[in-house]
C-alpha cells in the first residue's frame, strides 16, 4: 500500500504554538523582537498513523450458494505487531461495515480470520468457524460487524480503512472500471480456461515462495488468477480445501524415517497385497478409493468390521459414467457388516447450490491400525486387482506402495480427516440403502462374471520390499504439487545432463485450458517440465496408455507422443514417448521414475497429467528414493516401453 502524505497532527501544532507563545513572551521581556520562527523542518512533526499490514488476502465473491450466505473475506496480518480491529471498515461500492469501537477482535502476528456474510453458513462450505459476520447474528460465537454489506459478483471494489479511516488495502476484480484509491492498473480477474468457471471460486493472493507471504504490489498480478504467471498464477480455490499454512499442507509433506516400502505391480501382483493389509488390521482402517467395485476385496473389509475394527470407507459420489450397480453390492456389504460407508455428495439438506469440494475425490490410499498406509494408481475393480489364477493374469497397468513410514502416515491421516470432515461438511452422506443413488443395487442385480485379459505372460506377480533409511515426499492436490520449489516438479525441475527421467501415465494432456488451445498459450506444466529437462540433458522417456486413448480428439495420447516426437526432432533431444497396451486392459498407472544427481526417486499415486488433476480433484503422490523400488519400477517400465504399439 502506499504510505499517506506526512502531516502535522493537532497535537504536533499545539506543540509549536506553545513553543512560539513562550519565545515572544520571552523576548518581550527583554525588549527584544521575538527570534524568526524555526524553519520546517525543524518542526517536530508527526506522521499520521501508518496503515498497519493487514491485507485482504482472500475472497469469496460469487458464492454457488443461492443467495450467497458464505461470501466472506479474508484478513491477515504479515506485520509483527498484533492489531485490534476496533472501529475498522469494509467498504464495497457505497456499502460499508465496521467492527464495532467495543470488539476486542485482534489480529496477532501472522494470524489471518474470515468475515462472512452469515457465519453459519460460511462454516457448513469452509468448514470452520467465521470470526466476523455482516449480513445477519447467525453465530454467537462471531462478531456482528454494523452497517449493510455485500459483495458483487460481476465486478467491484473492497476497501479496509482502519479505526483512523486511513485506507490500509484494496481489492479492485472482475469487470470494475472505476479507478480506486491503493489499486494500480486493470481489476484483478479469476482463472477460467478449460472446465473451470468462476462461481463459487475464492478468489486468493499468490503467496511468495521463499516466505509463503501473500504478495502485495496493488496489482491483479498479486492475484491467483494471473494469467501471465505461469509459476504462481492461473490458479485456483474453492470453499473447503486445504492449503494456507504448513499445517494445512501448503507444501508437499517432507520426511525422513527407517521404514519398509513394498511395491506391488498390477494387474499380476495387487490382489493379494490389498488383501494382506486389509486382513492384518487389528483396529483401524481409514480407506480413501475414488470407485470400490470388487467384491472380494470388499468382503475382506466387511470381515475387518465384524472383527471390530473401526473401519470408514470415503468414495466419490459422482464418479465418471456413475455410481455402479456393482459398487453399491460392495457398498451394502461392507455397511451391513458394520462399515462406516460414505459418499463425498452433496446432502439432501444442503442448501441450493452447494457443490462437493472436489470435482473428484480420485485419490487412492489407506491407513491401517494408525502404522501403516498404502499409496497407489488404481482403483478397486477386477480389471486393476483381478483374483489370482494359474493362467498369466491380464488387466489394467497399475502400482501400489505400501510402507510403514510414520511421516507417510501421519500426513495421510491428516488428509483423511479433513475429508471425511466429521460433521463439518455438507458434502459426505453416508451410504443408506433405500436410497435410490446412494444405496443397495436392484432386487435383481446380479453379480457379474469377471473379466479375462488373456496375456502370455504376467511377469511382476511377486512384490519387491525394500527396507532402511529413506527420504519420502507426499504431494497432495490441490494443495501443493503444482509448486515448482518443492515435491515432484521441484524434483524434475533439478534432472540434468546425466539425468534420467520415465514416465507412465494413463494421460498426458499436450496442453491444458480450453482443448482447442495449444502447449504454448496453455501449457502442461508438468509436461513442459519433462521437456525442459530433456533440453538440460535428461535423458527423458514418457509410456502413455493407448487402451482408453482416442486419436482423434485434441489432446489425446496420440496428439502428446506426436508433439513431444516434433520437439525431440527439432531440438536434437534425447527425448521420446510412446503409447502402450501392455497388459490388455490399458496402461491406468500414474509413476514418474527420476535418477537425479545418483538418487533414485519412485513417485506412485493417483494424480493424472490433466489440469482438472492438478487442479481440482483431491489426489495423491507418494516419493520415494529406496533404490530397490525404483529399479522394480524401471524394470516394469522398459518392459512396457518394449511392447508399445508405436
Amino acid at each position: 500500500m502506499r504510505l499517506p502524505p506526512i502531516v502535522p497532527t493537532r497535537s504536533s501544532l499545539a506543540v509549536f504554538f506553545a513553543l512560539l507563545l513562550l519565545a515572544t513572551a520571552a523576548g518581550g521581556a527583554r525588549g527584544q523582537e521575538p527570534p524568526p520562527a524555526p524553519p520546517r523542518a525543524w518542526l517536530p512533526l508527526i506522521h499520521a498513523p501508518v496503515p498497519p499490514p493487514i491485507l485482504l488476502a482472500a475472497a469469496h465473491i460469487d458464492s454457488a450458494v443461492s443467495h450467497e450466505p458464505d461470501e466472506a473475506l479474508l484478513l491477515w496480518n504479515v506485520g509483527d505487531v498484533a492489531q485490534p480491529l476496533a472501529g475498522w471498515s469494509l467498504t464495497s461500492g457505497t456499502r460499508r461495515t465496521t467492527f464495532p469501537i467495543t470488539s476486542t477482535l485482534t489480529l496477532k502476528p501472522g494470524e489471518r480470520l474470515w468475515c462472512a456474510a452469515q457465519a453459519a453458513a460460511f462454516a457448513a462450505s469452509f468448514g470452520a468457524p467465521a470470526a466476523c459476520e455482516w449480513a445477519a447474528d447467525s453465530d454467537p460465537h462471531a462478531v456482528d460487524l454494523h452497517g449493510a454489506f455485500g459483495l458483487v459478483n460481476g465486478g467491484g471494489s473492497v476497501l479496509l480503512r482502519n479505526a483512523h479511516g486511513a485506507l490500509v488495502d484494496a481489492l479492485l476484480y472482475g469487470s470494475a472500471t472505476q479507478p480506486i484509491d491503493g489499486w494500480q492498473g486493470a481489476p484483478a480477474q479469476p482463472y477460467t480456461r478449460g472446465l473451470v468457471g468462476a462461481n463459487g471460486q475464492v478468489w486468493q493472493r499468490k503467496l511468495d515462495p521463499a516466505h509463503d507471504l501473500p504478495l502485495d504490489s496493488d496489482r491483479a498480478a498479486d492475484w491467483q488468477g494471473d494469467l501471465a504467471d505461469l509459476t504462481l498464477g492461473r490458479r485456483v480455490r474453492y470453499a473447503g480445501w486445504l492449503g494456507w499454512s504448513d499445517a494445512d499442507l501448503l507444501r508437499p509433506v517432507r520426511g525422513e524415517a527407517t521404514a519398509s516400502v513394498t511395491v506391488a505391480v498390477g494387474p499380476e501382483g495387487l490382489f493379494r497385497p490389498l488383501q494382506a493389509a486389509f486382513a492384518a488390521a487389528q483396529a483401524t482402517i481409514d480407506l480413501n478409493i475414488y470407485t470400490f467395485e470388487h467384491p472380494q476385496l470388499a468382503e475382506t473389509v466387511a470381515a475387518a468390521a465384524r472383527r471390530g475394527v473401526r473401519v470408514r470407507v470415503l468414495l466419490d459420489g459422482s464418479p465418471a459414467g456413475g455410481i455402479s450397480d456393482l459398487e453399491r453390492w460392495c457398498a451394502a456389504v461392507m455397511a451391513a457388516a458394520g462399515v462406516d460407508v460414505r459418499f463425498m455428495a452433496v446432502i439432501d439438506a444442503a442448501p441450493n447450490g452447494y457443490r462437493k469440494r472436489y470435482r473428484f475425490n480420485h485419490a487412492k490410499y489407506a491407513v491401517i491400525d494408525g502404522q501403516r498406509a498404502f499409496v497407489g494408481t488404481d482403483n478397486f475393480n477386477w480389471d486393476s486387482v483381478p483374483l489370482p489364477a494359474a493362467a498369466a493374469v491380464g488387466g489394467r497397468r497399475g502400482v501400489y506402495l505400501f510402507t510403514d513410514a510414520a511421516p507417510v502416515v501421519g500426513v495421510l491421516q491428516r488428509v483423511f480427516a479433513a475429508d471425511w470432515g466429521e460433521g463439518r461438511f455438507l458434502d459426505v452422506r453416508p451410504f443408506d440403502p433405500a436410497d435410490p443413488k446412494f444405496g443397495v443395487p436392484p432386487a435383481d442385480f446380479v453379480l457379474p462374471e469377471p473379466p479375462i485379459y488373456t496375456v502370455t505372460a504376467a511377469p511382476f506377480a511377486a512384490p519387491v520390499s525394500a527396507a532402511g533409511a529413506a527420504q519420502f515426499v507426499v504431494g497432495t492436490a490441490p494443495e501443493n504439487v503444482l509448486r515448482e520449489d518443492d515435491g515432484l516438479h521441484a524434483l524434475i525441475g533439478r534432472a540434468g545432463a546425466g539425468d534420467e527421467l520415465l514416465v507412465m501415465q494413463l494421460y498426458e494432456n499436450r496442453n491444458w485450458g480450453e482443448s482447442t488451445s495449444n502447449p504454448v498459450a496453455d501449457p502442461n506444466l508438468r509436461l513442459e517440465a519433462l521437456l525442459a529437462a530433456a533440453r538440460r540433458g535428461a535423458v527423458v522417456r514418457i509410456l502413455l496408455d493407448s487402451y482408453f486413448d482416442e486419436p482423434e480428439e485434441l489432446r489425446s495420447n496420440r496428439a502428446t507422443v506426436d508433439y513431444v516426437a516434433a520437439v525431440a526432432a527439432a531440438e536434437s533431444l534425447d527425448l521420446a514417448a510412446r503409447r502402450a497396451n501392455p497388459t490388455l486392459g490399458g496402461i491406468h498407472a500414474k509413476v514418474l521414475l527420476a535418477r537425479v544427481g545418483g538418487e533414485t526417486w519412485s513417485a506412485v499415486g493417483s494424480l493424472n497429467g490433466g489440469e482438472v488433476s492438478y487442479k481440482l480433484n483431491r489426489e495423491l503422490l507418494l516419493l520415494v528414493d529406496l533404490p530397490p523400488i525404483h529399479a522394480r519400477l524401471r524394470e516394469v517400465f522398459f518392459h512396457d516401453w518394449a511392447m508399445s504399439d508405436e
